[in-house]
């Protein structure tokens, strides 16, 4: 009985965890043909947006449906059914009211933001997403109640769908639109309200004819023992994304100001669309490693496996440094090519930007993939606070980046090495910090010297093919080709040095039973 629950629970952290990496998939390449509907302009408005907004999203929800879904399971163990319905119907009507006095602060306040951010021609824009901020909170309560039940379906489902809704009407609606470029990243913003009603819908339906809940009534008392419960565990949580999302809220209010440049929309258009988008995915592709991990490395922390433990840290680590540092290296190399590619529309100047933009930043995919699966492993371990400190430290470093290089010469290109610096700084502070304290330090060997030796072998069969082929790569077909023809030495590499042998499949996060 207990291996078919942790099956189940080890099966449902994976379908989450693939609906998620393939909706930020479809979110990364989203950007890609709204970015040659938009122009650089259009996409640095459409991205002076969603740092505030996105902020205000996580004060909205507070870190609550993550606290729901633990405390509804934790419910549900005792059979405690009386007490999973009061909990959910807390956390309903808290996010429900968070939701609506955000939603109403953006929208009241939308000109002071965009005044800030360094453009007025936005604030039209935070009245046209204001309504999301109730639809999304109220939306991840389903997905929370769910989840404590066990069920990751519906939430894995309605993250798609969400996505597609609003690649169709945002491209639809944004292509309408043009040329006057600011009605249509009033559309493409307008798809994002519209897709997050969708999921709202969805999940009310799902949770209508699905969900069980018995009517309750909540009594004074309650509200101060649930409130006492929901806060520690929603603390960490909200805190972490908060901090988290203040990474962009720097860049959305200092690139703008900063740049003395006329362009500096653009510039920041090209920095946060485009480049953003390519370091996204693979971010995206490394993202099912920490929520597999998560599991596996839960249950040998709470049954003092300590070989078991390390074992499993080490293969989360290995499995997303085997993913981040190709993908990283190809970019640093390929950036042009990828964005050519990609972004055909674009000047070539802007293109130019760009890739000097992506081959700075590169190497961040690496540190932030790291880091996010370690992330993971404090929350595993009971140590959530600390990726809250490591990233509040790794913010000022941004800040202090961004306002050294900004103004100089060095331009828009301060932001990559800043970025770079942040995410470094973090993924060190948190390696160090478990090796240190919590005594798991990454096999060198296995976590670094291998992986570095095939990526370092991709990224040279790269060069030779770009130096004497290069009429070649620049071209569309080559660059596809090329990109192809790199992974397949990646793999053969990996294969060649045995970078991971049989007995370690099993204790892979993905492979656990």
């Amino acid at each position: 009985m207990k291996q078919v629950k942790e099956r189940n629970f080890i099966t449902g952290a994976l379908v989450l965890s693939m609906g998620g990496l393939f909706a930020k998939i479809l979110g990364a390449l989203y950007r890609i043909p709204l970015t040659n509907i938009l122009g650089s302009y259009g996409m640095g408005l459409y991205q002076l947006v969603f740092p505030p907004y996105i902020l205000m999203l996580t004060i909205a929800q507070a870190g609550v449906p993550t606290a729901l879904s633990k405390l509804i399971a934790e419910n549900n163990r005792l059979d405690n059914k009386e007490g999973s319905a009061k909990v959910f119907r807390f956390a309903f009507l808290l996010l429900l009211g968070l939701g609506v006095v955000s939603a109403l602060g953006v929208a009241l306040f939308s000109k002071v933001i965009a005044q800030a951010e360094g453009n007025v021609d936005t604030a039209t824009c935070f009245i046209i997403i204001a309504p999301a901020l109730v639809f999304v909170p109220v939306t991840n309560v389903l997905k929370g109640y769910f989840q404590g039940n066990m069920n990751m379906i519906p939430s894995s489902m309605t993250t798609v769908i969400e996505q597609v809704v609003k690649l169709a009407v945002g491209l639809t609606v944004a292509s309408y639109f043009m040329p006057d470029v600011i009605k249509a990243v009033q559309g493409a913003v307008f798809a994002i309200t519209i897709s997050e009603f969708t999921s709202l819908v969805i999940m009310t339906i799902i949770y209508i004819t699905k969900g069980r809940q018995m009517p309750v009534k909540l009594q004074k008392q309650d509200f101060k023992v649930m409130g006492g419960q929901v806060f520690q565990l929603a603390l960490p949580v909200a805190l972490g994304a908060f901090v988290m999302q203040m990474s962009q809220v720097i860049d959305s209010v200092m690139v703008v100001n900063l740049l003395s440049t006329t362009n500096a929309t653009n510039l920041y258009g090209l920095w946060t669309g485009p480049v953003n988008s390519m370091l996204g995915l693979p971010i995206a592709m490394s993202a099912g490693v920490a929520v597999s991990a998560l599991p596996g490395i839960t249950n040998s922390y709470m049954s003092k496996d300590r070989n078991k433990l390390h074992s499993s840290y080490n293969s989360a680590i290995k499995l997303t440094v085997v993913i981040a540092l190709p993908c990283a290296l190809g970019l640093i190399v390929l950036s042009r090519q990828i964005l050519s590619l990609l972004y055909g529309s674009l000047p070539n100047n802007e293109i130019d930007i760009a890739g000097r933009l992506l081959s700075l930043s590169g190497i961040s995919v690496l540190f932030l993939a790291v880091m996010q699966t370690c992330v993971s492993v404090f929350q595993a371990i009971n140590k959530p606070y600390v990726p809250v400190v490591a990233l509040s430290l790794s913010i000022v470093v941004k800040a202090v980046g961004n306002l050294l290089l900004l103004p100089t010469s060095i331009g828009i290109y301060g932001s990559a090495v800043s970025e770079t610096l942040c995410f470094f700084f973090a993924c060190v502070v948190m390696v160090v910090y478990l090796g240190v304290k919590c005594q798991l330090s990454p096999d060198i060997q296995g976590c670094v010297i291998k992986p570095l030796a095939a990526s370092l072998v991709m990224t040279l069969f790269i060069t030779v093919v770009a130096t004497f082929l290069k009429s070649f790569v620049d071209t569309k077909i080559g660059t596809v080709v090329t990109v192809g023809a790199a992974g397949i030495v990646y793999f053969v590499a990996l294969y060649l040095l045995k970078v991971f042998d049989k007995n370690e499949l099993y204790v892979l996060p993905i492979k656990q039973r």
